[in-house]
């Protein structure tokens, strides 16, 4: 590198020379899948964190619930990557993630958390449909597996 460049930009000096590079082309599906499979690292991460982060853990959760995607879309998603159990991942730590925010909640968030269980419904009710199947979630306070609408309210 030019000394010159040392001189007029001193930050260059601190910054980690790269010494190799690599990269990889993904078609769109495999973006989407590896986007998901991040959603559900982060939210798995924010719910067993030590002390739960909740502004990060609300936002995540919110991003993830409440985005609204056309049937069309799931369903092109779905179809083009079936074999994935990234669906059901998702649904899962969204799950862990509406349970671990409903125990740390103040009462004057108890309307935000229904407001997020409504649209977590909504979300696998549109995967079921897509998918065919009745989409489960993972009750993790009762320890099992239970079928959408049979129990989420309690």
């Amino acid at each position: 590198m030019n000394p010159l460049a040392f001189h007029l930009f001193p930050y260059v000096k601190k910054r980690i020379q790269v010494i190799s590079q690599t990269s990889t082309e993904l078609n769109p599906i495999e973006v989407a899948i590896d986007e998901m499979s991040k959603k559900v690292s982060e939210l798995k991460q924010l719910c067993t964190m030590e002390e739960v982060d909740m502004i990060r853990l609300q936002l995540k959760l919110q991003g993830s619930v409440s985005v609204k995607v056309s049937v069309a879309q799931f369903y092109v998603f779905y179809l083009s990557f079936c074999n994935s159990r990234v669906f059901e991942q998702f649904a899962e730590a969204c799950g862990l993630a509406l349970e671990v925010n409903k125990r740390l909640i103040k009462e004057d968030q108890l309307e935000y958390q229904e407001e997020m269980k409504s649209h977590y419904k909504d979300m696998l009710s549109e995967l079921s449909a897509v998918m065919n199947e009745q989409v489960f979630y993972f009750n993790f306070w009762w320890w099992g597996w239970t079928w959408l609408f049979d129990s989420y309210d309690e």
